[in-house]
């Protein structure tokens, strides 16, 4: 008897104990969910965690693809990329430390930063997030961030959005943060409805703090998974490789054209992009995001193209600016531009390279902007950006260079 009764305890012990620990996880906010362990992504881009890099033939590239000429951007068979607007990439750990300067010069005009994959766990940030954030904001290139989705519940889902937010907070993005949807293991096992509801999820608490979001895959993808009709509301950047131009029928943001690209400052292979013009009539959907980079562009000539009533996109310079230290506890920031209809967004931090907050938006017939506030003996960094919108639709320049000043 006396066995039995020690067994029995020790079973409602084990009860017990186990009811405890769900107790503890429900009052405390951790996932009931385990935790994931290692990139292994599978999709059309990676095997194992890999890059996948197909070889294109030399001979198959005319010289000028890829390049701008003229205002014009070309393809890999040396054809007009009609409707592009701005060239860019989209880098991750893979490529290592990007030398941006150099970037810059051989014709980066925005990129886009993997800052990580998976649910909200440090151990997978993007190992270049910050290094590659850092060299986008002192080179003053526009720049949005993708995250790689494994999410396969809303639960997952919800955790990658507090994933990105934790890490984009206090930066200013220009394009959108993309939810990268392309992982074999959940496109193979879930309806699209349940994909549908699980990219809301990410979207919704995203744009919920101010963001512009969008979707990532490639045409294929959207094509055949991401078909449930939540998702013709959203941005799209759509992958399609080997080919002159993006065929996708829907509406989209930007073109992932080659994952073979060569760029000045990039060790080895890496993705171009091209910001596009809207090429749908439906562009008014919501969630479209209005706030394009400020670059010139040809006009586009496909019908679709032609019917689209988004204007063409403005070209702002960017402000040079002085600082100074008027008064106690205030900064006065000086530029040198002005513009019918150009409004500057005055930013500040106590960090050079995160934490920025917007001060004011002042017209451009005012020329200088006053700061107040401040902690004195304190070293404050300030940047400054122009903004113009024409028929509905707001088009902002790159970031000036920054400058700091002691206040008095």
């Amino acid at each position: 008897m006396k066995g039995k009764n020690a067994m029995k305890n020790k079973i409602s012990s084990k009860i017990v104990a186990f009811l405890l620990i769900l107790i503890i996880v429900a009052t405390s906010g951790m996932p009931l969910y385990a935790k994931e362990t290692g990139d292994k992504a599978n999709s059309f881009r990676y095997e194992n965690g890999q890059p996948i890099i197909k070889a294109v033939p030399f001979a198959t590239l005319s010289p000028n693809a890829w390049k701008k000429i003229d205002g014009k951007y070309y393809s890999s068979d040396g054809s007009v990329i009609e409707g592009a607007v701005a060239k860019g990439i989209d880098v991750s750990h893979h490529q290592g430390r990007v030398d941006w300067k150099k970037a810059k010069e051989d014709g980066v005009e925005f990129a886009i930063i993997r800052c990580g994959f998976g649910m909200n766990q440090t151990k997978q940030d993007d190992a270049q997030w910050l290094n590659n954030v850092k060299g986008c904001e002192e080179n003053n290139i526009p720049y949005g961030v993708y995250l790689y989705s494994y999410a396969d519940t809303v639960e997952k889902a919800q955790s990658e959005a507090e994933h990105v937010l934790r890490l984009i907070k206090g930066h200013t993005l220009t394009y959108p943060v993309y939810y990268d949807i392309e992982e074999k293991t959940v496109l193979n096992k879930l309806t699209a409805e349940q994909l549908g509801k699980i990219a809301a999820t990410f979207v919704n608490k995203v744009k919920a703090e101010g963001y512009q979001t969008g979707i990532y895959s490639n045409k294929s993808n959207f094509e055949t998974f991401l078909t449930d009709s939540q998702f013709s509301q959203w941005n799209k950047w759509v992958a399609q490789y080997n080919s002159p131009s993006c065929t996708y029928k829907g509406t989209y943001q930007i073109w992932q054209a080659a994952d073979t690209g060569t760029i000045d400052g990039v060790n080895g292979a890496v993705d171009i992009d091209f910001a596009m013009k809207t090429i749908s009539s439906s562009d008014n959907n919501p969630g479209t995001s209005t706030e394009k980079p400020a670059t010139s562009a040809t006009k586009p000539t496909t019908t679709a193209a032609k019917n689209n009533t988004r204007p063409a996109p403005v070209k702002l310079r960017i402000p040079t600016i002085k600082v100074k230290s008027s008064a106690k506890k205030k900064a006065q920031i000086i530029w040198n531009l002005k513009g019918n209809g150009v409004k500057y967004q005055v930013y500040y931090s106590t960090k050079k390279n995160k934490g920025y907050k917007k001060a004011a938006t002042i017209n451009s017939s005012k020329g200088k902007a006053t700061v107040k506030k401040l902690k004195s003996k304190k070293k404050y960094y300030f940047k400054v950006r122009c903004s113009k919108t024409v028929k509905g639709h707001t088009y902002y320049s790159a970031y000036s260079k920054i400058k700091s000043i002691k206040i008095k």
